[in-house]
Parts: structure tokens; C-alpha cells; sequence
């Protein structure tokens, strides 16, 4: 009971709880700010056949916002969005967050393949001996795919956030934001 007491007569409670309303109330703004841009960019592919480049930007720097406030708010992080941070570029991508530590991967076992041999194409119906029973193979038992490796999470460590990538100088000069022309294997 200590903790809760501790807790509510925290500044530091208080000025979160402050700020979590505040974005809240903020992504309100931002969700209708992005149906104005999708109703804007379904006229514009309606009448010009592309999307409003400009408009694009715009909705994928909002669509960024929204997901740092979602996660400030819910507690999935501890990083202000912004005024307190940079505004997300129009023109960024996140990336996925890498895995920490070795990924392995335990292979499949599996009856192997028998090679096939090519046969060229027959230029009339094959004769079929009714009278012949027909071939069933063998099937091969069903793989059995392995549980995917968890890696242990930190409880009370704060996960980093995934960094933002500029576009290079070598992206196609041609390609507009968002149309995924710019990712990379």
C-alpha cells in the first residue's frame, strides 16, 4: 500500500498522467487529420491516376507521430513524442528492431526430393491401359515446424526505439513516399 501512496503523491505520476491526456487528445486530431488525407488521395488517384505526392509525405509523417504517441501513452516507451522530439520526416522509414542475440533455426526433416527427369512433350493423348491399376505414391509424413526461439525481454528496462532511416542518395529519384520503392532486401 506504500508504493500506491508513494505513487499518487509522485510529480512525476501526475505530470505523466498530464501528458498521456494530452496525447491523447492530440491523436484524436491526428486520426481525422488522416481521413481528410485518405479522402484527399482517393481524388487525386480518381482524377490524376497517382497519389498526391506532397499528401503522402504529410500522412506518412502523421502515421509515425501517431505510432510514437500510441506508444508513449499505452507505456510501450518512455520517449516523448514530439514537441519533445524531432517531427518524423516525410520521407522516413522505420525499420524493424533487430534480434537480439543468435537466431537459429532447426531444419525441417523431410523425406528428400528424387530428381526428376524432363520428358518432352507428347504430340498426341498418351494411351491409357485401363485394365492398369493406378500409381499412388507414398506420401511423405507432414514437417512438424519448430517453435520459433523467444528471446527473454527485461522487465523494467525500457526497450530503444527503432531508428529512423533517411532515404540515400542512390533511392530511385523517381519514387514517392510510401509506394515501397524504396525498400531494400
Amino acid at each position: 500500500m506504500n508504493t500506491f501512496k508513494d505513487n499518487i503523491t509522485s510529480a512525476d505520476f501526475w505530470l505523466r498522467l498530464l501528458y498521456t491526456l494530452l496525447f491523447a487528445l492530440a491523436w484524436q486530431v491526428v486520426e481525422f487529420l488522416l481521413a481528410v488525407i485518405l479522402v484527399l488521395q482517393i481524388g487525386f488517384r480518381l482524377f490524376t491516376g497517382e497519389p498526391h505526392a506532397r499528401l503522402a509525405g504529410l500522412g506518412n509523417s502523421l502515421s509515425q507521430y501517431a505510432w510514437q504517441m500510441g506508444r508513449y501513452v499505452s507505456g510501450a516507451s518512455e520517449v516523448k513524442p514530439w514537441p519533445f522530439i524531432e517531427w518524423p520526416a516525410e520521407d522516413a522509414e522505420w525499420q524493424p528492431k533487430p534480434a537480439e542475440g543468435p537466431v537459429t533455426v532447426e531444419p525441417h526433416t523431410a523425406a528428400p526430393v528424387p530428381p526428376v527427369t524432363p520428358v518432352a512433350p507428347a504430340t498426341s493423348a498418351p494411351v491409357v491401359d485401363p485394365a492398369a491399376a493406378p500409381l499412388v505414391a507414398d506420401a511423405p509424413a507432414p514437417a512438424v515446424e519448430p517453435e520459433p526461439p523467444v528471446a527473454p525481454q527485461p522487465a523494467d528496462e525500457p526497450q530503444p526505439e527503432p531508428p529512423i532511416v533517411l532515404p540515400a542518395e542512390t533511392d530511385d529519384p523517381d519514387a514517392t513516399a510510401g509506394d515501397g520503392s524504396r525498400l531494400k532486401p
